[in-house]
């Protein structure tokens, strides 16, 4: 699912008539003021059409018997300057179920199907003695809702100020697919002049899985702030993107625990890491013009969990290395155990007699064309591969279903095929300072030659080997080897020769 850059900025004053000092934002959510009521132009873009004037995010964490819970209360203030600005009324609001036992779309099932290490001796369920928690217990953890969610327009009557509320039919929920879901509402009687005001809670069970944070959008933000309060059994490297930069820091804090088997019991005082992030005249964010992805252009926050144990229990380390991430690849149940599987096109191979052609990229090629003429790409980039007979069965399907029969059919003719891993141009670039499988969305196929690779995708089945679809022609990408570590390579400098 492609979202919108606003879409992103959920989830995830310099007024011209009357100027305020950076450090009198208005933070209180209920009462704009009057200089916020009357500004009709936003100083430091004056072509703008709206301006988020503020937006608090607030991470908090919960800790329960069965595990963590982590609340994302956000709070949004918007201005509209001009009658174009009157848009930004449309809200929508991402949120994820079924993940990540039904996640076909993201690469969490690798992480939490093969990424623990030796800690996994533990017992499968949580226990409040020992405080363990295993991997088989997070996939029980899988859904996200949206809560408490108010929405008000403001609106200047002569100097009487008359409020409009969201009403609660207004608000529709929508199912993208099964993983994907979103709220979605219009903030009512908005126009030129209007004070929008929004807030809600995204209740997640997701506790190792931080959403993205953007502190920039397509219009200006005058302040934006990420607050996050989080235990100190879950470590999470900090990576901040974008161009402009923001104000961060990181210390250390407490939190309330309290056992939900004893109500009477007295709350336990535990550390955390308090992380806050301050964004200020921030710039608006313009897609187009060679711009793929608004994480290489907005100033903002991605989290990568490290480790994560409970009350006393064996720590889980999620701190990896880009070659034990190419080792969780060729484990994993999805990708790297059906690497290891005969083609269901076996027999076909052999009736043809691909194996007996001598020149190797000749053969590479007839098994390519056999493959194409079975099964047709969906439309559709995806991380995890259904089952190659289940591929072949419905003639097609996404771009990795269709590159994992190729793996199969071509390791089945003698020809050494290996994965690529890879981050697509419209996420963002892959950073390799942080090792995390989650940075990789999709895979596609090397074709290992004595004289070169060749690189070949489902979506480019008409253009041959490096004829890779745009979305596709990225700087890194993660060549993965079942016998020898892996390397990067260059798919941009591949497509280019």
């Amino acid at each position: 699912m492609k979202l919108s850059l606003l879409q992103l900025f959920v989830l995830s004053f310099w007024p011209a008539c009357m100027m305020v000092a950076q450090d009198k934002v208005n933070m209180k959510f209920g009462k704009p003021t009057k200089a916020e009521m009357q500004m009709t132009t936003y100083a430091a873009e004056p072509d703008a059409d709206a301006v988020v004037l503020c937006r608090l995010t607030d991470v908090e964490y919960t800790i329960q018997q069965t595990g963590y819970l982590v609340d994302y209360k956000e709070k949004v203030r918007i201005k509209v300057l001009k009658p174009e600005g009157v848009r930004f009324a449309k809200v929508v609001i991402p949120y994820l179920k079924g993940t990540p036992i039904d996640n076909r779309n993201s690469s969490s099932k690798l992480v939490l199907k093969v990424g623990a290490t030796d800690n996994n001796s533990v017992s499968s369920s949580f226990d409040e003695q020992a405080g363990a928690m295993t991997t088989a217990d997070l996939d029980r953890f899988s859904e996200e809702s949206i809560e408490d969610l108010k929405a008000t327009a403001y609106n200047l009557q002569g100097s009487k100020v008359v409020k409009s509320t969201l009403k609660k039919g207004d608000i529709a929920e929508t199912k993208i697919n099964d993983q994907h879901y979103q709220v979605e509402f219009t903030v009512p009687d908005v126009q030129e002049g209007t004070v929008i005001e929004y807030e809600y809670t995204l209740h997640s069970e997701l506790f190792w899985l931080l959403h993205d944070w953007f502190a920039q959008c397509e219009i200006p933000v005058a302040y934006a702030k990420l607050d996050m309060n989080i235990p100190r059994y879950l470590l999470f490297s900090m990576e901040e993107h974008g161009i402009q930069r923001l104000i961060s820091t990181c210390e250390s804090g407490t939190m309330r625990y309290k056992l939900e088997s004893d109500p009477l019991a007295a709350p336990t005082i535990i550390p955390s890491n308090h992380y806050i992030s301050v964004g200020r005249n921030l710039a608006g964010v313009k897609m187009g013009n060679g711009v793929w992805s608004m994480q290489d252009q907005c100033a903002g926050i991605t989290a990568y969990l490290k480790y994560y144990s409970m009350r006393g229990a064996a720590v889980v380390d999620y701190t990896k290395t880009w070659e034990q991430i190419d080792e969780m690849v060729l484990k994993s149940e999805d990708l790297g155990v059906q690497l290891g599987e005969h083609s269901p096109l076996a027999q076909e191979l052999t009736d043809a007699k691909v194996a007996e052609i001598v020149d190797q990229r000749q053969r590479a090629e007839a098994v390519v064309k056999l493959v194409f003429d079975k099964v047709k790409w969906n439309g559709r980039y995806e991380m995890s591969p259904a089952a190659t007979e289940e591929t072949l069965k419905n003639q097609g399907g996404s771009n990795v279903d269709i590159n994992m029969l190729l793996l199969q059919s071509l390791n089945d003719a003698g020809i050494t095929a290996v994965p690529v891993m890879l981050r697509t141009r419209d996420q963002g670039k892959l950073s390799v300072e942080f090792p995390a499988v989650q940075k990789y969305t999709t895979f596609i196929v090397a074709v290992v030659l004595p004289q070169g690779n060749l690189y070949l995708d489902a979506s480019s089945a008409n253009g041959g080997f490096n004829a890779l679809a745009e979305l596709l022609q990225v700087e890194k990408a993660r060549l993965v080897l079942n016998d020898r570590k892996g390397r990067w390579v260059n798919l941009q400098a591949a497509v280019a020769k």
